[in-house]
């Protein structure tokens, strides 16, 4: 019997302190459904994913005029919100904080592997995730988001 409840706990203990996840971040590796928002000439997509009662969402929306105003032509703008969460808030709070998005949807977040807002997710033209960050970001982190919307 001790046996057992020894083997479980080492069990638990590997699992929970010493499993790699195959990403930092979660998120799926592919978003097929994004590729709806893709249009000819399209090369990227930067996926907000935001909600309107998230704290650290609206610090950040500075930020994310600049990503927009940085981006380059070839590249679209896509805010997503979780399904529980009234979209006409969001486009609202969009509004007012004058981001020029190209669309805003509601999205499965936890189906993909989104488990906290706010969430930058930069996908390529066939869907495939290039790269994620996650939460209010500081001055380095900003930079290297800026860097990957601006790069070729």
């Amino acid at each position: 019997m001790y046996a057992l409840v020894v083997s479980a706990l080492i069990l638990f203990l590997c699992v929970t302190f010493f499993a790699k996840p195959s990403n930092e971040h979660g998120v799926i590796s592919k978003i097929p459904a994004m590729s709806d928002y893709f249009e000819e000439g399209t090369d990227k997509l930067i996926l907000f994913v935001l909600t309107p009662t998230c704290p650290y969402c609206i610090q950040s929306y500075p930020f994310y005029r600049k990503v927009i105003e940085s981006k380059r032509q070839d590249t679209k703008i896509v805010v997503g919100v979780d399904l529980s969460v009234p979209i006409e808030i969001e486009r609202r709070l969009i509004l007012r904080e004058g981001l020029n998005i190209d669309t805003l949807i509601t999205i499965p977040t936890i189906d993909w592997g989104i488990s906290s807002v706010p969430t930058i997710i930069l996908l390529d033209n066939e869907a495939k995730v290039e790269d994620v960050w996650i939460g209010l970001l500081d001055i380095d982190q900003e930079k290297e988001v800026l860097s990957a919307v601006t790069r070729q």
